[in-house]
């Protein structure tokens, strides 16, 4: 069982709402995509602002949980994981704020057909990243159902490889010009990413979960 005083708690409260940063992050490029479409130049940049915005909010609560972690919280072997796993959660938030720097300044044209598949992919990396974070909050109370969403995160990250793979098939067999064809291919594979990173916090947890069952 883990020892939980003010700090422990506090710590708890703060990878929660680092949880909910990143999540809010991923629902602003959703949000950008969606108003790209709309052709209004301030809205766009307004959204995108908002990304930027909202992956600094979540590094900011990643180097306060830090902070925090680093004056004795929790035994040092299971504050090592933490630190780690909030780590590659900020990867995820990062990699958010990059994806909007891809489309927006290299002033992306994404074709209507092509654009409703890359919102559908998103989608899929936002379920898989929701199962992820949904076991990283019970963690701390429910190890059983932490490890099934462990689960359900590999899964649906097996999903969304495969929508990636098809919608880059898709994308080469259009009479787009070849440049822009690899440029979509890398948005898609870079939006493919954040089902990736999930994964990888998911293999986190799950060593998490072993050790304290040990």
């Amino acid at each position: 069982m883990l020892f939980l005083g003010k700090k422990e708690i506090l710590i708890i409260e703060l990878f929660k709402e680092h949880l909910d940063a990143v999540e809010k992050t991923i629902l602003s490029l959703e949000k950008y995509l969606s108003d790209m479409q709309g052709k209004d130049p301030e809205k766009v940049k307004e959204s995108y602002d908002e990304i930027h915005e909202r992956e600094t909010k979540a590094d900011s609560i990643r180097r306060r949980m830090e902070s925090e972690m680093y004056q004795g919280a929790f035994l040092p072997n299971f504050r090592g994981d933490l630190l780690g796993l909030v780590e590659n959660f900020d990867r995820i938030a990062n990699s958010a704020e990059s994806i909007s720097d891809q489309i927006y300044l290299q002033k992306m044209k994404i074709p209507q057909d092509i654009h409703k598949e890359i919102v559908v992919q998103l989608e899929f990396s936002l379920k898989t990243f929701r199962a992820l974070k949904k076991a990283a909050e019970l963690m701390f109370e429910d190890l059983e159902k932490a490890g099934e969403l462990v689960i359900e995160t590999e899964k649906l990250e097996h999903e969304e490889d495969i929508f990636e793979r098809k919608l880059i098939e898709k994308i080469y067999s259009t009479e787009l010009p070849l440049a822009e064809k690899m440029q979509l291919r890398e948005l898609v594979t870079h939006i493919g990413s954040l089902a990736d990173l999930s994964e990888d916090c998911s293999d986190r947890i799950e060593i998490v979960i072993l050790k304290r069952r040990v």
